[in-house]
C-alpha cells in the first residue's frame, strides 16, 4: 500500500472530526450551500480511498470535494460544524468560531493536498518549462 502524503493524512484526520452518517443535519446544511448532494453524499467514500490510497487519484478527489462542499459555508453550517468538533459541554459548542476555524483549516489542507499531488520530479518540471 503507498503511503498517504502528510497533506491528505492531515485532511483525513479533520474529516474524521465529522459525523459519518451523511444523514445528519451538518451534510444536509452543507449540501444546500454548495448546491451539490452527489458530492457530499459521496465524501465518505473518498475520505475511505484516502486512507487506502487507491484509486491513485483519492486524496486529490477528497480535495475537491472538500473545497466544493466547505468553499461557502452557511451559519447554520458553521454552528454544525462547531457541535461536531467540539465537546457538547464546551462553551463553544453553541458558536460559529469553530466551524469556521475547521473549515478554514479543511479549505487551506485541501489546497495543500492539491499542490502536494505531482512528484518533486514532475513540480521541478514544470516549474522549468512553464514559468521558466
Amino acid at each position: 500500500m503507498q503511503k498517504m502524503p502528510p497533506a491528505a493524512e492531515r485532511l483525513v484526520r479533520l474529516m474524521l472530526l465529522l459525523p459519518s452518517d451523511p444523514r445528519e443535519p451538518l451534510w444536509r446544511s452543507v449540501a444546500d450551500d454548495c448546491g451539490d448532494l452527489p458530492t457530499v453524499m459521496s465524501i465518505g467514500g473518498w475520505v475511505r480511498d484516502t486512507v487506502k490510497m487507491w484509486p491513485d487519484g483519492a486524496p486529490r478527489t477528497l480535495a475537491e470535494m472538500v473545497l466544493i462542499a466547505f468553499g461557502n459555508p452557511s451559519e447554520t453550517t458553521l454552528r454544525l460544524l462547531s457541535q461536531a468538533v467540539v465537546p457538547p459541554n464546551s462553551r463553544a459548542h453553541s458558536g460559529t468560531g469553530v466551524g469556521a476555524a475547521w473549515a478554514a483549516r479543511a479549505r487551506e489542507t485541501a489546497i495543500d493536498v492539491l499542490a502536494e499531488t505531482d512528484a518533486l520530479e514532475e513540480v521541478l518540471e514544470r516549474a522549468r518549462t512553464d514559468w521558466g
